[in-house]
């Protein structure tokens, strides 16, 4: 008799195969969205132009492998349960706003009327982060150059989106539900 790991399904008598599995994907898409900007923080990328496109880069590389690894894990049998779509959303959310929060207070790229603050603090920072993405814009703070308009670019075309994205993945396993695993 053979010992069964984790990832076989069966009997224990047949040939032992590993499954992918399409969550640890996700994590690490999320731990990775997570971990990165806290090398602005760190002083490890400096406030030039090229940091910047770096920054927006890596969040739409990090956006996208999310985005790709919720689609793979939908198309499969054992998708995500609604109460595990909703928590997953509301959590990208906050990684996302978070994200582009470290970007606005480390490059400095915003302020009131136009003028950059110097060293703003991380609470404007998530203030003007979480209005942008939510595409609320109050107009107490705005972008005060050409790369904050470009920051600011990025992070409403992700927060406009997101929701919609979320909404088509989730339901297209509602509309064309999945066929059951050969047995």
């Amino acid at each position: 008799m053979r010992l069964q790991l984790p990832w076989q399904h069966g009997r224990s008598d047949q040939p032992m195969t590993k499954k992918p599995h399409w969550r640890r994907i996700t994590l690490y898409a999320l731990l990775l969205m997570f971990l990165w900007p806290w090398l602005l923080k760190l002083d490890l990328l400096n406030k030039s132009g090229i940091a910047l496109q770096i920054f927006i880069a890596a969040i739409y590389l990090n956006y996208l492998s999310f985005v790709f690894s919720i689609a793979q894990g939908q198309r499969l049998s054992k998708g995500i349960s609604p109460a595990g779509a909703v928590c997953l959303f509301l959590f990208s959310n906050m990684l996302l706003i978070f994200m582009f929060a470290v970007g606005w207070q480390r490059f400095a790229l915003f302020g009131p009327g136009g003028s950059c603050l110097p060293e703003p603090g991380f609470l404007d920072s998530l203030y003007f982060s979480t209005t942008t993405f939510a595409t609320v814009g109050f107009g107490d703070f705005i972008p005060c150059n050409r790369s904050g308009k470009i920051l600011l670019m990025a992070e409403s075309l992700i927060g406009s989106t997101h929701f919609g994205i979320f909404i088509t993945l989730i339901f297209s396993r509602v509309i064309y539900p999945p066929q059951a695993e050969s047995q």
